[in-house]
Parts: C-alpha cells; structure tokens; sequence
C-alpha cells in the first residue's frame, strides 16, 4: 500500500511532463500550420501524425471549423490544461480529486474565455481600418464574432454615431463570465481544499 502510495505522486510527474510536451507539441504544429508548411518535411509530418487523430476525433463531435480556420488546438490545449490541473495534482496530492477537478474546469474555461475575448478585441479593432473581406484571418474573425455581435444587436440599441458598442458589451460579458463562473470554480476547488478535501 505504501508502494502505491509513493508512485503516486511519481507517476504524476511523469504524466505532466508528457502532457506539458504534448501541449507543446499541439502549440507549435498550430502556428506552423499557419504558414502552410511543406507537408513532406519530417517535423510537419510528425506534429501532423501526433495531433491529426485528437482533432479529427473532436472534428466529428464539434462544429471546430470556422472561417477556414481549425479550432481543435485551442480546444485540445484548454483540455490538456484541465487533466494537468485536475488528474495530475490529484495524483500529485494523492487525493483532493473533486477540488482539482473544480480547479482544473475553472482554468480551462478562464483559457477558452480569455482567448475568444482576445478574437472580439482584434475583430472590433481591424474594423477601423477596412480590412480586406477575403483575408484568411478577418474571414474567421468575422465567422466566430458576428453571430455573437448581431445576436446582442438585434435585442439592444448597440450603435450610436455610428459606432458599433457590440463588441464592448460582448467583452464586459465575458469579463463577468470569468469573474463568476471561471474565478468561483477555482475559489471553490482551492477552499475545499482548504478544508481538507476530498
């Protein structure tokens, strides 16, 4: 018992390493995947053959396309962030599984959060300067903010002198989100934990 007790903890640092490369390993291969890279360079087939079966798998269950543009990374990143969080300091603590897995829900939606507020303040900023409609970027810019944009438009008077404060309520909104649901999640995990755990 003791034995198992003791590769606890081991077996958890094992586990973050590989999930710490992984996350890696998915970061990188989205960046490069940007600069449509030569798909017969053994880097690129590596990080392809690495990633490709845990985004197609999500492809399926997901609607994690839009504007041409492959939101698997960012969802698998959030995940790996999620199990680093909850399972590893789990094994880590050698119990404390229901506060880590709060912490680790908590973090993930405080990423995918912080990320799509970062996609409204660059989309909301490139609409001073006319983007080019058929540039990759505002493409999926527009198709993963106008949706969320014109859903608050049509329910509030969001334009004054010509000014579109959409993407400012759509922030504020996201701002709460995390205070609230991201923040309480953690607060939650770290004072269960605080109590002794579970």
């Amino acid at each position: 018992m003791n034995v198992a007790n003791s590769m606890l903890p081991v077996l958890g640092h094992i586990l973050h390493i590989l999930l710490t490369l992984y996350l890696w390993i998915v970061i990188i291969g989205a960046l490069i995947s940007w600069i449509n890279p030569d798909p017969y360079n053994p880097i690129v087939r590596f990080l392809r053959s690495v990633t490709a079966p845990v985004f197609s798998w999500l492809r399926r269950r997901l609607p994690l396309i839009m504007g041409g543009f492959d939101l698997s990374p960012i969802v698998v990143i959030a995940f790996v962030i999620f199990l680093d969080m909850s399972l590893v300091t789990s094994l880590r603590e050698q119990g404390n599984i229901i506060p880590n897995i709060l912490i680790g829900l908590g973090q993930s939606i405080y990423i995918l959060l912080n990320f799509y507020m970062w996609v409204v303040i660059i989309a909301a900023v490139i609409t001073f300067v006319n983007p080019n409609p058929y540039n990759p970027i505002v493409r999926f810019l527009h198709s993963v903010t106008s949706p969320v944009f014109s859903w608050f438009r049509r329910r509030l008077p969001l334009s004054i002198g010509g000014l579109d404060f959409s993407p400012v309520i759509v922030i504020m909104l996201l701002l709460f989100m995390n205070a609230v649901v991201s923040k309480s999640l953690i607060a939650t995990g770290v004072r269960l934990k605080l109590q002794g755990g579970l």
